[in-house]
């Protein structure tokens, strides 16, 4: 397959680099003051729209703070912290929580979300053009992707800057900016909660309504598939079960396949050269290719994995043999991301893995507990050893439950998820914290705690006037 991001640069190139330029370059302190210039925007037909949705940009999520707030990894000393963060201050800040995190810097998971917001939004300005016969299938997946990237982009905002969704509450809390227009001179103050989720599923049901039925899946354009995935991990976050459970049903009907990690041989370069392709290119169990590019304390050869994570791995789990090794300095490192060998950049994509986790999760939750042992046991015979591997029986209710969310937590490790379950868990009385440890100091992240948001960037506050979290 084709990895369509890197072609689709060169018509970018010829067509739209001058408006992104003037749309895109102030990005931080004056990334809404800019003026949008009519006649510098150029894209003319459906290809022109389509390659802005090729644009490099969109196949980052920026989760810098989802990962940095986590129970997933540690620093050992102030040392470490210090040097890893250099070009990043508010990485030593949010490792312990800090009251002050950004010390007036710019926040690239604000900045770079609504900047992919934007691409979005300047291509759905494809509608207005009436397709000929040949450019349909186009118009159509330009329609179809840039609603996907519009609500993929909210929906992480909304994880890192707005509370956990709880139905009763949502309308009263504080949301986001909601932009549906690439007019960067519009002021949008905080919408609330809900109309913030309430803009997600509409993107997402509309981008449904008009993705054509016999998609073949494309995991570099998100289309059909890869927008039921995201409205099932949504529909999870917001705690119904039920239209979660329909749509990863629906997802799991039309792509299931996993990688056996039977069948990796062991070898790094093996192992990535057969199944984790660079860019996850031949990678079956991908139904949306997406990275993170995180740096400073959370690159790869700075940050251990979490020893209490490590314990939950036993000898037989074939992630523990492949994905976890120990480095010169005894760092256990982390190389499991199907971004490919030499890809320094977690996955953050949509997987068949997590959609049959959260079909495991709705279903007991549901009371189907025969089907959450299927779906748990169909994930398990693939990551464990068979020689070795006892199917998981006789286990009902909550037990059943502790078992899937450990397997979640096992099997999305570094996906950028972690930060979201925590958050959603304690809104069911989990009562889950996170602890970090520097210089043998202990700083906690209790569940009932503010910080479980992060602040809105100072910037944004001062120029726009938008009301700061608490903290």
């Amino acid at each position: 397959m084709i990895f369509k991001y890197e072609f689709a640069m060169n018509k970018i190139c010829k067509y739209l680099i001058p408006s992104i330029i003037l749309l895109f370059a102030g990005c931080g302190e004056r990334f809404l003051d800019l003026k949008r210039n009519a006649n510098q925007v150029v894209p003319q037909t459906v290809g022109d729209y389509l390659s802005v949705l090729g644009n490099v940009n969109l196949r980052y999520t920026p989760l810098d703070l989802a990962f940095l707030g986590a129970d997933e990894y540690y620093v050992k000393d102030q040392a470490t912290l210090v040097t890893g963060s250099r070009f990043t201050p508010f990485h030593k800040n949010a490792y312990v929580w800090a009251d002050d995190i950004y010390e007036g810097a710019e926040v690239g998971d604000w900045n770079d979300a609504y900047q992919n917001v934007m691409y979005a939004n300047l291509a759905l300005d494809v509608e207005k053009l009436v397709p000929s016969e040949r450019e349909r299938v186009d118009w159509i997946k330009t329609r179809v992707a840039a609603r996907f990237y519009r609500a993929w982009n909210y929906y992480h905002l909304a994880q890192i800057f707005c509370k956990p969704y709880i139905e009763s509450t949502a309308q009263s809390e504080l949301g986001l900016p909601l932009r549906s227009d690439y007019d960067v001179t519009l002021q949008f103050g905080r919408s609330s909660l809900q109309e913030v989720y309430g803009f997600i599923l509409k993107d997402l049901t509309d981008a449904l309504e008009i993705a054509p039925n016999d998609e073949v899946l494309d995991i570099y354009l998100p289309g059909k598939i890869a927008t039921m995935a995201l409205l099932s991990r949504v529909y999870l976050t917001m705690g119904a079960y039920d239209k979660a459970a329909v749509y990863a049903n629906q997802v799991l009907s039309a792509h299931s396949t996993l990688v056996d990690y039977n069948e990796l041989t062991g070898s790094v370069t093996d192992m990535y050269g057969s199944y984790f392709d660079r860019y996850g290119k031949n990678n079956q169990a991908i139904i949306f290719y997406n990275t993170s590019p995180v740096g400073g304390i959370l690159g790869g050869t700075i940050f251990d994995a979490s020893e209490s994570f490590l314990n939950t791995l036993s000898t037989s789990d074939l992630r523990k043999k492949f994905f976890f090794h120990s480095n010169q300095d005894g760092r256990t490192i982390y190389i499991g991301s199907y971004a490919g060998e030499g890809i320094n950049e977690p996955f953050t994509g949509l997987s068949v893995e997590e959609v049959l986790l959260i079909r495991a999760e709705c279903a007991v939750r549901n009371g189907d507990d025969d089907r959450a042992l299927k779906d748990l046991n169909e994930l398990r015979k693939n990551r464990y050893q068979q020689i070795s591997y006892e199917p998981v029986e006789n286990v009902s209710g909550l037990d059943l439950l502790d078992l899937v969310l450990e397997e979640r937590m096992k099997e999305l490790y570094m996906r950028g998820a972690r930060w979201t379950d925590l958050r959603r868990l304690n809104v069911e009385g989990f009562n889950l914290s996170v602890r970090h440890t520097l210089n043998g100091e202990e700083f906690v992240l209790s569940p009932n705690s503010e910080k479980w948001v992060w602040p809105l960037p100072d910037s944004e506050v001062r120029y726009n006037s938008l009301q700061q979290n608490s903290r």
